[in-house]
């Protein structure tokens, strides 16, 4: 399957559904992950909430790769732009920032435009 190559204003245009996505599937991640770390649950009840955890993430996670948009590490994603990535991370209003294909996250910069 060919890369989806976006424009900086294309990848804008589908943050707010990215973002809708990510902050549903952060929120309930979270308050699974209060439940595990605060109480002590039988097996069978651990065992499920993990799965449900780890559903979430995977649910997440073709959310976001269905339109074409690259997952790159736990609520971080980037846009192929042809000569690198914008590059998004859950918390951020608006993507700013680029980075090459070998660079990744440590090396992203602000988008000059």
């Amino acid at each position: 399957m060919t890369p989806k190559i976006w424009s900086l204003e294309e990848a804008r245009e589908i943050l707010p559904e990215i973002r809708r996505v990510t902050d549903q599937s952060y929120n309930r991640s979270t308050e699974i992950n209060k439940i595990l770390e605060s109480t002590i649950l039988q097996e069978k009840q651990q065992e499920e909430k993990e799965d449900e955890l780890q559903q979430i993430l995977s649910d997440w996670a073709m959310a976001v790769i269905r339109p074409g948009v690259e997952v790159k590490g736990l609520w971080l994603v980037d846009f192929d732009n042809g000569s690198g990535y914008y590059c998004w991370r859950h918390g951020e209003n608006d993507i700013l920032f680029e980075h090459s294909y070998d660079g990744g996250f440590a090396t992203r910069k602000r988008i000059e435009e």
